[in-house]
């Protein structure tokens, strides 16, 4: 079983040490529980194990190619209503990362989309309209929190995309089933080797596809990806570039979702997934000569998920 690689132990067992019975419904229960959870998060003990094996195999196909159903069990489909009676719409994907929280891109948010009464996590689709998935998996959740990088600066600065990473805090945990379970999130710092395939999926930006797809992806070094005729200075550390070079193998994030996950399978393992990147930008138009997808690097960003899930739970007197 894999376990959460932040190394924080699970907050349940520890309780269960007390030598004393405590009175579950008093306040300093409740506070003991409390600082509890704020110093060790509930990690999922298994996570990045789908219980229905994805495709693997990389076919050099340029709009990617339609997923197993269920097979990338992490997968949200983030809508948005800002009022009534406009129906809740596909914005952004996200990656279910814990039983309370989802992880995606800051941009997601941009005004006037960052209240968290106006959206809705949707969870087992394979289908865009759920009523094609018979029988149908899908579970939706209401947010009570939205956690956006505080250094994401791109709407008051159009040229600067960094910290495009945010947590989106559920009202109620998510009940894991065949087709909904969580990622594994990344050894902090982690850098994948160039070349290695990892797999973006979602519904599409451009225009939302009818049913999950997935597109791999060989990484890009650095080096490679921040030259002039690349990304240049808009790269920074912080990001992973990943996409073809020549035009005849054409694929890009747009095979995905802003906010989505780009999942890779863990180093001597074609089973185990974690989360290396958050879909955040690419080309004008999606697919240019020399212009590979760019994705938040996942691990460059472990201390700041950690240290804001417990910020929430501590400011919100939540327990979880």
């Amino acid at each position: 079983r894999r376990e959460s690689p932040l190394g924080r132990t699970n907050a349940s067992p520890l309780l269960s040490l007390l030598p004393f019975a405590p009175n579950t419904h008093s306040s300093v229960w409740r506070e003991l529980q409390q600082c509890i959870y704020f110093l060790f998060p509930d990690w999922p003990a298994d996570c990045g194990n789908p219980a229905v094996t994805p495709s693997t195999a990389t076919p050099r196909v340029v709009n990617g190619e339609q997923a197993i159903p269920h097979s990338w069990p992490w997968q949200v489909s983030m809508q948005a209503s800002p009022f009534f009676p406009i129906p809740y719409m596909h914005g952004c994907g996200g990656s279910l990362i814990h039983e309370d929280w989802i992880l995606t891109a800051a941009h997601c948010f941009m005004v006037p989309l960052n209240n968290p009464t106006f959206w809705r996590m949707c969870l087992g689709k394979h289908h865009m309209n759920s009523s094609m998935d018979v029988p149908s998996a899908e579970q939706c959740y209401k947010v009570d929190g939205i956690v956006r990088h505080k250094g994401f600066v791109y709407e008051q600065d159009r040229t600067d995309i960094t910290n495009d990473i945010a947590l989106v805090h559920l009202a109620k945990p998510v009940n894991m089933t065949r087709e909904i379970s969580p990622i594994c999130l990344p050894t902090p710092g982690a850098v994948m080797p160039a070349g290695t395939p990892c797999f973006v999926t979602g519904w599409g930006d451009e225009k939302v596809s009818e049913k999950l797809n997935q597109a791999a992806l060989p990484i890009v070094d650095f080096q490679t990806c921040s030259k002039p005729a690349y990304w240049w200075d808009s790269l920074r550390p912080s990001m992973i570039c990943a996409g073809y070079e020549s035009p005849d193998e054409l694929k890009s994030a747009c095979q995905g979702d802003s906010g989505g996950p780009f999942a890779c399978a863990v180093a001597g393992s074609n089973t185990t997934w974690e989360v290396h990147g958050v879909v955040s930008f690419g080309p004008q138009g999606c697919i240019k000569d020399k212009k590979p997808s760019v994705f938040t690097r996942v691990s460059a960003f472990s201390d700041w998920i950690n240290d804001n899930m417990k910020k929430f739970i501590y400011e919100n007197g939540k327990t979880k």
